[in-house]
């Protein structure tokens, strides 16, 4: 079965997780921390293959919540892009909004099908989806992402994607730590035809504070 291959991979959990007053019971990885251990000893090298997806990000949280607060109309069609644990397109389709999560690694992937089965989410769909190749043909009301820009190789092709896959009245959403410069590199580099706004929120974690920059893309 699919679930021998990624429970040997990985100690997986369940975990109870709440926002916009709902609550879902998700898998995640029990043991990111070996990962993160892996990456103080091995520094810089290790980052090439650092499974981001293996972490819940804040900036998902937040830009979740932000989201469900919008109250937007239940047949507004979602796209999340580099997923990993996929939270904000999972709490969408539970809140009845047509969604497709997507990611590119295999193993984020499965353990985002096995967190749609479990909680019946029959209105979201996983798909492996590639920046630079991308296979999609629908366009999307709604595209979000978190965390999504760390190098510039990543730029031109995310903004490819915006202007193919999303609808003529449609928003980009994209939820980045505060301290990220990458970001507001990409942001710069945006064409002018997008009305850009920018909004930062806060989610209190058990040791710290964290700030989360939310921009939102329209086109004019």
């Amino acid at each position: 079965m699919e679930t021998a291959a990624i429970s040997e991979k990985y100690e997986l959990e369940v975990m109870p997780i709440a926002i916009g007053g709902k609550k879902l019971e998700l898998y995640g990885i029990g043991n990111w921390d070996v990962f993160v251990n892996n990456l103080a000893q091995e520094g810089q090298e290790y980052i090439k293959k650092f499974p981001f997806w293996v972490k819940i990000w804040e900036a998902s949280i937040v830009l979740t919540d932000h989201l469900v607060r919008m109250c937007l109309e239940k047949e507004t069609e979602i796209l999340e892009i580099g997923a990993g644990t996929g939270i904000t397109g999972l709490f969408l389709g539970y809140f009845g909004h047509k969604v497709t999560i997507t990611d590119y690694e295999e193993d984020a992937l499965e353990l985002l099908r096995m967190n749609v089965e479990r909680n019946g989410l029959n209105n979201v769909s996983v798909r492996k989806l590639d920046w630079n190749e991308p296979d999609l043909t629908a366009r999307y009301d709604i595209i979000c992402g978190s965390e999504l820009v760390y190098n510039e190789a990543s730029m031109e092709p995310l903004m490819n994607l915006f202007r193919k896959h999303l609808r003529r009245q449609g928003t980009v959403f994209l939820a980045h730590d505060f301290r990220r410069k990458c970001i507001r590199n990409f942001i710069g580099m945006l064409p002018s035809r997008f009305e850009i706004e920018k909004v930062v929120k806060t989610l209190r974690g058990e040791d710290e504070l964290y700030r989360v920059v939310i921009h939102t893309l329209r086109l004019k």
